[in-house]
């Protein structure tokens, strides 16, 4: 059965204590706009301190169910410099980590980002190198790494069906993805990701925008096809999780796709 979930990203950037996530994942609502699972993102003001994985780890404990988005500012797999490329891997360790203690469904990574002119070959090298270290971690701590699509208006590897499909002929892995809707939208793949690599995707990220920058819109307030995506994954019978990443109106959203998905 597909599960509607709904990211903490729209608390945290909004600038909201932590403690404000547990209340929100508390609070009563009715079924339509009730997420059945939540993405917490393990960034800045919201780090997963060992406070926090308590408090998360309580509520799973209650039968709520959570994937964790890894940190992700200042955090580069494919760094250069071996200190700071070392200093990410330890921190999305930590991450890992500590989505085994609340028993997370998932864990949202980010490949690394590109770098300059002849350095690109290394810099791509140190990407696949780090994220094979890190799924190599995550198996061995029975977590689910799945590693996302990125806006290819930024400097990130990863932003084209073929890049991941090289990834997965070079190495013979059984890594997941996380298919962002948004992300593939500004590059205009949503439909070749989705043909060429669903069998693929463990997470859905949804989020909308208007095709030149990533805005994350409420569901319907951008110019993506909705009925058209869902329709398609319905088509490759993608029974995982959807993730509402909306920063505006999150809870009208996951009652949107609750009604998208509801044939399914």
């Amino acid at each position: 059965m597909a599960l509607v979930g709904l990211s903490s990203l729209y608390i945290f950037l909004k600038k909201e204590v932590f403690e404000d996530i547990i209340k929100e994942v508390k609070f009563e609502r009715e079924y339509s706009q009730k997420p059945d699972i939540w993405e917490i993102v393990d960034e800045g003001h919201h780090s997963l301190t060992r406070k926090r994985v308590r408090m998360i780890h309580d509520l799973s404990s209650q039968g709520y169910t959570f994937t964790i988005h890894s940190p992700y500012n200042i955090t580069n797999i494919a760094d250069l410099d071996r200190s700071r490329r070392h200093e990410s891997l330890a921190k999305l360790k930590k991450s890992i980590e500590s989505a085994a203690e609340v028993e997370a469904k998932a864990l949202v990574l980010h490949p690394g980002l590109k770098a300059m002119g002849k350095d690109q070959t290394i810099a791509e090298r140190l990407n696949e190198e780090s994220i094979l270290t890190l799924y190599d971690y995550a198996e061995s701590s029975g977590i689910v790494l799945a590693f996302e699509n990125m806006n290819p208006a930024t400097q990130h590897f990863m932003t084209k069906p073929r890049d991941f499909e090289d990834f997965f002929e070079r190495n013979k892995v059984r890594l997941k993805m996380v298919f962002d809707v948004g992300h593939a939208y500004i590059g205009s793949v949503v439909n070749e990701f989705i043909s060429k690599l669903s069998d693929r995707f463990v997470t859905v990220h949804f989020h909308d925008n208007r095709g030149d920058r990533d805005e994350h819109l409420g569901i319907g307030d951008g110019s993506i096809d909705w009925r058209g995506v869902t329709s398609q994954l319905i088509r490759r019978d993608f029974r995982g999780m959807y993730i509402i990443e909306s920063v505006v109106k999150p809870y009208e959203s996951v009652a949107k796709i609750k009604e998208m998905l509801k044939p399914f």
